[in-house]
Formats: structure tokens, sequence, C-alpha cells
């Protein structure tokens, strides 16, 4: 998240299901702390993107706005409305809040209010569904991260979420080409807000007999350079080098190394032949034990 002014809009949007109202604690926490005003909004989803509404979306709207859901829009955007307004009167008393309904493609509407509003960070929560549960964060999910140019950040999945609190341990996951000087130095600023301490994860791939010295001294070796790299940028920081998967090992070292109450990691650029999502950022989000923020 951009460091000169860390945040000042936060957009909340939500399907009124279990995994969103979970989530308002920390949104509520986040913009308490930033003094950072949450745009809140739900979107009206047409029938061709139905599969991609999770937790049964229209079983917490009326029968008659279900019922009329292509014949009267306007009743399904009126109930969305009288249920955003009961969230912000609940929840959101206490910090700056505006509410807002939108129609049709539910992903492509959260990027484009994400534009228009100028938001500094989008949070949503996880919560894919069916026998592939564990392996699935919901498509408009996997859609805002792929297509959002702000920071979003993402709840554990598919944990539990525990009540917000200042992030003391964040830990800051890198691939293993050059060091990310920008991410580097947003999550420097961020664990330096909270007062808390930053770690940083580097994931290798499997070389070597497990257990061989030589492989472990040139981890070690390893290790003291990056260690060196992020010093030279004046940034104070742990540094951790592991060999295998980069999800479990991110997961290892997050819960339990450091015990991390957030993860930070990159999902690079459009130019890139990934678009913004970075090779392993699905797979950090699924392992994550704690709230996951992608930049």
């Amino acid at each position: 998240m951009p460091t000169s002014h860390l945040l000042r809009n936060i957009l909340f949007p939500t399907d009124f299901s279990k995994s969103s109202e979970a989530i308002i604690g920390h949104v509520v926490g986040l913009a308490s702390a930033f003094n950072a005003k949450v745009w809140l909004l739900s979107v009206v989803p047409s029938l061709a993107d139905f599969h991609g509404v999770s937790e049964n979306y229209f079983g917490q709207l009326s029968d008659a706005a279900f019922a009329n859901l292509d014949h009267d829009r306007k009743l399904l955007e009126t109930d969305c409305l009288r249920k955003l307004e009961c969230l912000q009167k609940r929840y959101l008393e206490s910090v700056e809040s505006e509410i807002c309904v939108r129609s049709e493609g539910v992903a492509e509407s959260i990027v484009d209010y994400a534009v228009e509003k100028k938001a500094d960070l989008i949070m949503i929560p996880t919560h894919g569904l069916g026998r592939m549960r564990r392996f699935l964060i919901g498509s408009v999910t996997a859609k805002v991260l792929h297509d959002a140019a702000c920071p979003v950040w993402t709840s554990p999945h598919p944990r539990e979420l525990e009540p917000f609190h200042p992030y003391r341990h964040i830990l800051l996951a890198i691939d293993n080409c050059e060091l990310p000087v920008e991410l580097l130095m947003r999550a420097s600023a961020l664990a330096e807000f909270f007062h808390g301490q930053l770690s940083v994860i580097r994931a290798l791939p499997a070389h070597g007999i497990p257990g061989d010295e030589a492989a472990r001294k040139r981890t070690r070796e390893m290790a003291d350079a990056l260690h060196d790299q992020i010093a030279a940028k004046g940034v104070k920081a742990s540094v951790h080098l592991m060999e295998g998967n980069p999800g479990e090992v991110v997961r290892q070292v997050a819960e339990e190394i450091e015990d991390a109450d957030l993860i930070v990691a990159g999902r690079g650029h459009l130019k890139d032949s990934m678009g913004h999502l970075r090779t392993h950022a699905y797979e950090i989000i699924w392992n994550a034990p704690c709230p996951v923020i992608t930049l």
C-alpha cells in the first residue's frame, strides 16, 4: 500500500454472507487505525454471474426479490440497500463510511468502484464452496485479485479469522528473484506504523540431499546476502530461507516460527505474462493462517 498516506479509502464489498460479516471487525479495525473512510459496496449480479457469487448470496435476500431478479432489478437493489444500511448502522458507526449498490458483473463492479473511489485497499473474504473448498478461494475473489490495481486484503482460507488486533508480526513473502524493493518498503512502512516486527521469507527450490552440510552452507550464505541487501535499504528484518513449496513454506514460517498476524506478498504487474497475479500468490492465500495483503 502507498507509504505516503498508507490508507485513506477502504473498499469493503459484501454479499451479506457469513464470510463477509466475519471480516467486518478487521475492516473497522484498519479504518480506525488509519482514520480511513470505508466504502461499503453491494453488487446485484446478473444471472450469468450467479456462479461467481459465494455462500448463497441470493439466500440472504427476500423471496420476492429473488423471484423478480430479471423482471424487477430495482426491487433487488432496494433490498440490498436496506441490508447495507443495517450493516452500516450495526458495525460502522465508529468510522466514516458510505454505502452503494451496483448492478451486473460482481468482480468487474468491485474493481471499477475501487478505481472510482481511489481505494487504497480492497478487503474481501475467501470462501470457496463445494467438494474442492480446500483449493478454492471463490471466483469473485480470484477475479478481484487478478484485476485490481490496488492492494487486496484477504482472510485466512479456510481457517477461522481471529478478532482484529494491530499487526505486530508481519511476514513478507518474496520469490526467488531479485529483491522487490518497493514491496519491501511498503511492508516495512506497515510494520513501522503498527510498531511491529518485519520478517522476510524466501522459498527455495529443493537442491542437494536433505541434511547435506554443503547445501546448508549455501543456504546460510544466501540468507546472509539477503539480510545485507535488506539492511542496505535501511530496513530491519529477520530473514528465513527454506526449501519447499512456497505456499507451505510461507505457512510454516508464519504459523510455527514467527506467529505472524499478517502476510504481505506481491501480485506482479499487468505487463508480466501472469498479469497482476504472481505464480504463487493463490498458493500463499490458500495456506495462510492469517490475513494476506497482496500488492
